[in-house]
């Protein structure tokens, strides 16, 4: 077929049966540098969180839209994705320290109490009315009201770590998120006795009752097993590769143990988290090991997730979907809002937590695939609607969730204005060529430089009277981290160090009441006029920055702006200026 004859179906077609169908190596390069894509993108998205670009990937890319990723592939994966999953929820129960939580236990159980009681009253009522007014089993209203309580743990508090926030609203939604999935867990378990037929042979008591409280109930002893066990076991053992096999020697026996007496796994790995977390005394030296794979199977098991989603199933929601939407965001949003005032928390906080627990994926269809592995006559109608409701919960929620930690203020601006230092890839491109060359012995004499040589002459600068909002955007958008400052006639009057505001809380009051000359952390630059390489280097080495501003004068003696200089070019050019010396 000839390429100026193809069209994108074609394109996608023979991607798919001739590159990626025969070669799982190829899908999962694919994944990862699709992965590393979006997440540079996402970053110049204000409200766009990593989890939500990478189900988004998943979603474009999987068997219901471009077919890139194949349903074969989804099936030899979710080995792989169960234990992504199983990682990100054992971390999360690390997470939930009673040292960390305990200034927020009362006003959290509040909040949970309020939203857990709302959201499963009136999924409950509402699915049910509506299931029977079109003649259907009252039952889903009851399975249905259990998925609605629950929040997704991995995208939510995904979303929590990434922007490291830290305060009153991120730990009431880590709170939240503990209570609504034990919470949601237990009741399926209690709702079980009554959806389920009673085995032949067996009564209600040793039949529905005893599954119910194995299912629910023995992973907290299991997991406070595998977790204390954990904490004590990492004190005999001192090397990090031997943690990591210990830490994952711990996590599949979670699972292992879960699936050999038959109760929930996902609970059982989150108890032996928060077991351990609350145990360690060596400062958790397993949990930092396990971070170094999450990332890995953190993006694998997202972008799976979003591969996972058949945009199709929101047109099988139907009058029951669309009332279990409508209600669960009733209940969610409404429900902390009225727990939180109960609580006595400022209307800011109630109002930041009435948005944040909408996420729903993991622990709903865990509990949906409970329903298909004990044939239950509403597994397949329960699926399509989990399906369908994650499809919207779960690529909204983590977004809400990122908007709501934000506007509190307890983000750092690190981490709430995504900066990061950009250097030409032609300059970079040139150095790694030449690095190359200079191992092969080819490498060419290069001629003494000169500090203007070295000038990056094309810049930018803040007049001193921008706005909290223009420095922000000034920030994502500059390739340095030493922001220039100019006055009203265009004079350079300083800089601002991005690592001296870096940690200042990112608190949308500043928008209205800072402006950059507020913010000047130095006056000092490189001065073409009176500096050489020798101490135009001793400047920047004194100094916490990568990058300084150039100056030269003006007939009147003022600073004018001309560019800026690396410390990477500066270092080089010094050390090739004293090679041989004393």
């Amino acid at each position: 077929m000839p390429l100026a004859q193809a069209n994108t179906t074609d394109v996608l077609d023979w991607l798919r049966d001739q590159l990626f169908a025969p070669n799982g190596a190829l899908v999962l390069a694919f994944l990862f540098i699709a992965a590393l894509v979006v997440a540079r993108l996402s970053s110049s998205l204000k409200y766009l969180p990593k989890v939500t670009a990478y189900l988004l990937v998943g979603l474009v890319a999987g068997p219901y839209a471009a077919g890139l990723i194949s349903k074969d592939f989804l099936s030899e994966m979710q080995v792989v994705k169960e234990m992504g999953l199983s990682l990100i929820v054992f971390l999360v129960g690390t997470e939930l320290t009673l040292k960390t939580l305990g200034s927020v236990s009362r006003s959290a159980n509040r909040v949970a109490l309020v939203e857990i009681v709302l959201t499963f009253t009136l999924v409950a009522a509402g699915v049910t009315g509506v299931t029977l007014a079109l003649g259907g089993d009252w039952r889903l209203g009851l399975i249905l009201a259990c998925f609605a309580v629950a929040t997704a743990p991995a995208a939510t508090l995904a979303v929590v770590r990434e922007y490291n926030a830290d305060g009153p609203v991120a730990r009431h939604i880590k709170a939240a998120v503990a209570r609504n999935d034990v919470v949601a867990l237990i009741l399926f378990g209690v709702v079980s006795v009554f959806i389920f037929d009673v085995p032949e042979g067996k009564t209600l008591l040793t039949g529905n009752v005893a599954a119910s409280l194995q299912w629910a109930l023995l992973p907290f002893p299991i997991g406070a097993l595998v977790g204390v066990g954990l904490a004590y076991l990492e004190t005999l053992e001192e090397k990090d590769p031997l943690r990591m096999l210990l830490a994952l020697g711990g996590l599949m026996t979670c699972i292992g143990m879960a699936n050999l007496v038959d109760c929930s796994e996902i609970l059982t790995v989150l108890v032996a988290g928060f077991c351990y977390g609350n145990s360690t005394i060596k400062g958790a030296p397993l949990r930092d090991q396990m971070r170094t794979l999450e990332i890995p199977f953190y993006v694998i098991f997202f972008i799976l997730s979003g591969a996972k989603l058949d945009v199709r199933a929101l047109a099988a929601l139907g009058a029951i979907g669309f009332t279990f939407l409508v209600l669960r965001t009733v209940g969610k949003t409404l429900g902390p809002w009225l727990g939180a005032r109960w609580a006595k928390l400022p209307k800011a906080h109630a109002k930041m937590l009435s948005y944040s627990l909408l996420s729903q994926s993991a622990i709903a269809i865990a509990i949906a695939t409970v329903l298909t592995n004990r044939e239950h006559p509403l597994a397949s109608q329960v699926m399509a609607l989990v399906l369908g409701s994650v499809l919207v919960f779960e690529v909204a929620g983590p977004i809400l969730v990122k908007v709501a930690v934000i506007r509190s203020g307890e983000v750092s601006i690190v981490d709430a204005v995504k900066h990061k230092e950009r250097i030409a890839s032609g300059n970079q491109f040139v150095a790694v060529i030449t690095e190359f060359l200079s191992h092969l012995g080819l490498r060419k004499s290069k001629k003494e430089r000169q500090l203007g040589d070295m000038v990056i002459k094309k810049t930018q600068a803040l007049p001193m009277d921008a706005s909290f909002e223009k420095i922000t955007k000034f920030i994502e958008t500059y390739q340095h981290d030493s922001f220039p400052i100019v006055d009203k006639d265009g004079f350079y009057v300083g800089f601002i160090s991005f690592n001296e505001i870096k940690d200042a809380g990112f608190d949308p009051v500043m928008k209205d009441l800072v402006r950059a000359a507020d913010l000047i952390t130095s006056a000092v630059a490189v001065d073409l006029d009176d500096d050489d390489i020798d101490s135009a280097y001793v400047k920047l080495r004194d100094l916490p920055n990568t990058a300084l501003p150039v100056v030269k004068h003006a007939d009147d003696g003022k600073r004018l702006l001309v560019g800026a200089i690396t410390q990477r070019e500066l270092l080089q050019a010094y050390m090739e200026a004293h090679k041989g010396g004393a």
